[in-house]
């Protein structure tokens, strides 16, 4: 069994050759531990180099998905290459029910970085001075996570100075506790903030010698849309939307 390893396109590449059996599976299930331990942000199992595979030992990557030092689903686990025989035995044990398997390496990046069509994060603030600093934090972070800071930080810069806004601004007019929410469907982010006041805002242009009042002016500026309606259970929800 020869165990070659590589990164392409900020994924980890671990290539097998020979048999798995149970001469040398355990080599397997180690090596896979080993890499996935290091929680890298997705490993693709390059099995095209594998001629032999024993039914007995084809539950190996399963066992290495769910064993807890994985933190499975943290981490991107993929196969690819298998050759049709190999493929075979993996179908017949549903394996590919559980573990995406991708025809070639190239399928497999792909299907490893792209982001799913909608996500969604919250986070529940009280109203205190601090909260407007604690959204930017959690809106950079995750909006760093769903990889939005790529090609350049600028979608992530206007993501952090509109959330600031928003929960700035029920801190001052609301006093009661907000919840931030981020939103990812498609091409569009959405970030909204609830608060337990009915009262709606309106946009006001702030006169040039004003020191305050220029926050849902900079949402309207900064964003491709923005509105304000009441929410069922009460209160209202501030929003607004950046295309990526």
């Amino acid at each position: 069994m020869d165990i070659q390893r590589h990164t392409q396109d900020g994924c980890l590449v671990v290539a097998f050759s020979g048999s798995i059996d149970p001469f040398s599976v355990s080599r397997v299930q180690r090596a896979l531990l080993k890499e996935l331990s290091h929680h890298p942000f997705a490993l693709v199992c390059d099995l095209s180099g594998i001629h032999t595979l024993d039914p007995v030992c084809a539950n190996v990557f399963a066992t290495v998905a769910n064993h807890p030092s994985t933190r499975w689903p943290d981490t991107n686990f993929l196969l690819s290459g298998a050759q049709p025989p190999v493929a075979e035995i993996l179908g017949r044990l549903q394996v590919p029910h559980f573990l995406h398997l991708y025809a070639t390496i190239e399928e497999a990046l792909d299907a490893a970085v792209a982001r799913p069509p909608y996500l969604r994060d919250e986070l529940l603030l009280a109203p205190t001075p601090t909260a407007a600093a604690v959204a930017r934090v959690f809106v950079r972070d995750v909006c760093q996570y769903w990889q939005l800071a790529l090609p350049d930080e600028t979608l992530l810069v206007r993501a952090v100075l509109l959330a600031n806004e928003l929960v700035a601004n029920a801190v001052v007019h609301a006093h009661t506790d907000i919840r931030l929410r981020l939103e990812l469907r498609g091409d569009r982010l959405h970030i909204g903030v609830r608060d337990g006041d009915p009262r709606l805002l309106h946009l006001v242009t702030p006169a040039p010698e004003a020191e305050g009042g220029r926050g849902l002016w900079l949402i309207e500026q900064l964003s491709q849309a923005w509105g304000v309606h009441p929410h069922p259970a009460g209160g209202k929800v501030v929003w607004c939307t950046l295309n990526l």
